[in-house]
């Protein structure tokens, strides 16, 4: 049918196979990988990239148009979402918006695509598996290949593309629980498929350690993830578990996976379908193929539901009836137009009464406002009244400055009320100094600070040795503008020779 390259997309180096999709079976001709330049990085200049990339493939002998790429798991984000049970045409919208409200990016800078988990008897809702990567990513890689006038065909995740091949080149059935793990650059892929589905994966960083340390890491992280999927699993256990990698190097991890969880565990070797022994991609980069083959096994036949970056799910377009509808609209407008003639000119008169009876409406909508004017003039007053009292908190502000320190005088009760006429408010307080004469500074000082003192008597007969003049002040604040000196009465003096 064709010949493809299907490639593990790192951000700094590629991981792929060349291989030719017939109707009845896949062959893979070799394996390559090819580390990026620091001056052509594909981040930088997807152009440059693309010409440099063009001369290594022609330099190793791949000579496919059309790419498939997969993405690594740790480069993208996968929720499990709950969604209402609508219809199919209506799921990718419905997606695309509870995702916009659990992701802290924009969907405009992510490529997005699901997988639809079945529907479950007696529940209004199912599940979904939503799956983005960055669109920057996606377009930089797009634009490499594009640049080299090769062909991008689909875009895929490696872990689900795993579980596409593993369904090709395992002898499980994948129906029971099973899990994949695949140890791929410097990251363990961990997915979960039951019932030939998908369920859920997870990437974690897996370092260097070698032997049981790096035994140990990975059953960690495994019941990790187990556990995250508890609700998933309802309970049941692990039936089998598939590994990718070489057998001879992975035997003591299969022995502790074996006694931990008491199923088979299935190893595959993604070089075992190599037919070529030209194969530039050696042992530590077993995980990374698995991906690229699940692209090129689901261009010869499907068999597990996958994501397509380029080429997500959309709504089922509905059939162009345009022109059917075209002629029943031109049929109609004929009939409209003869049963229009029939009725304009009773309908002329018709709206000629409504015309009047809508002007004397207005007229008297009119009276009525002229009416209600000096209602809403007196609640505009009103409303100005009330901005032009001062806030309390700023009353007490400006009395933190005007009031004296404690060591002379103190207050025993203070009140702003709002007031009316020209002050903003009105303060009253009580209070005990040591002398008269502070009370009289402290009128002194209201009467600059903007305050009109109202003269008062204290009638507080409490005793204070300490403190022992009692006062009350009673003042009025009044608005800036109208703090103005009364201007003092002119003394008419009488002429020197006036007796």
């Amino acid at each position: 049918m064709a010949d493809y390259l299907a490639i593990n997309w790192e951000k700094t180096k590629l991981t792929g196979v060349e291989a030719h999709v017939g109707v009845a079976s896949v062959s893979i001709r070799r394996t390559f990988e090819i580390t990026w330049p620091e001056q052509h990085q594909p981040s930088l200049d997807p152009v440059s990239a693309g010409s440099w990339l063009k001369n290594e493939l022609h330099h190793r002998g791949l000579s496919a148009k059309q790419v498939l790429i997969s993405f690594p798991r740790h480069d993208s984000t996968v929720r499990l979402l709950e969604i209402p049970d609508v219809p199919l045409e209506e799921i990718p919208e419905i997606v695309r918006f509870q995702t916009a409200t659990k992701s802290s990016v924009p969907l405009g800078q992510l490529m997005l695509d699901y997988l639809l988990m079945p529907a479950q008897e007696g529940k209004t809702t199912r599940e979904v598996l939503v799956t983005s990567i960055g669109k920057e990513l996606h377009d930089k890689a797009l634009k490499t290949f594009q640049s080299m006038g090769l062909e991008v065909v689909s875009t895929g995740l490696s872990s689900i593309s795993t579980a596409e091949w593993i369904a090709h080149a395992s002898t499980s059935d994948l129906e029971p629980p099973t899990l994949i793990l695949n140890p791929a650059e410097g990251y363990l892929e961990m997915s979960l498929v039951q019932q030939r589905r998908l369920l859920f994966t997870n990437s974690t960083p897996l370092s260097i350690e070698e032997g049981q340390a790096a035994n140990q890491i990975i059953q960690t992280e495994l019941k990790r993830f187990l556990m995250s999927r508890s609700a998933q699993l309802a309970g049941q256990n692990i039936a089998s578990i598939i590994l990718i990698g070489e057998e001879t190097s992975q035997h003591s991890l299969v022995q502790e996976l074996q006694a931990q969880y008491q199923c088979p565990v299935e190893v595959l070797n993604p070089l075992a379908n190599v037919n070529s022994s030209e194969n530039d991609a050696g042992q530590s980069q077993l995980g990374a193929l698995a991906g690229p083959l699940g692209l090129v096994y689901s261009r010869q036949q499907k068999r597990l539901e996958t994501v397509d970056f380029l080429h997500p799910h959309k709504a089922e377009e509905k059939p162009d009836r345009r022109k059917l509808q075209i002629g029943l609209g031109v049929a109609g407008v004929v009939l409209i137009a003869l049963t229009a003639f029939f009725l304009t000119q009773r309908r002329v008169s018709d709206l000629d009464d409504q015309i009047a009876d809508r002007k004397k409406v207005q007229r008297d909508l009119d009276e009525l406002l002229k009416r209600g004017q000096p209602t809403l003039e007196s609640v505009a007053v009103i409303e100005e009244w009330e901005k032009s009292n001062s806030p309390t908190l700023k009353v007490f502000q400006e009395l933190d400055h005007v009031l004296p320190g404690t060591d002379r005088i103190y207050l025993s009760e203070l009140t702003v009320n709002r007031s009316s006429g020209q002050s903003l408010s009105r303060l009253r307080t009580t209070g005990n100094a040591k002398d008269d004469l502070d009370v009289r500074d402290l009128n002194q000082q209201l009467a600059h600070s903007n305050y009109r003192v109202h003269p008062k008597r204290s009638n507080n007969l409490t005793m204070d040795t300490e403190y022992p003049v009692p006062f009350e002040i009673d003042a009025e604040r009044l608005p800036p503008e109208k703090n103005t000196q009364e201007k003092k009465p002119q003394v008419k003096t009488a002429p020197a020779n006036e007796k």
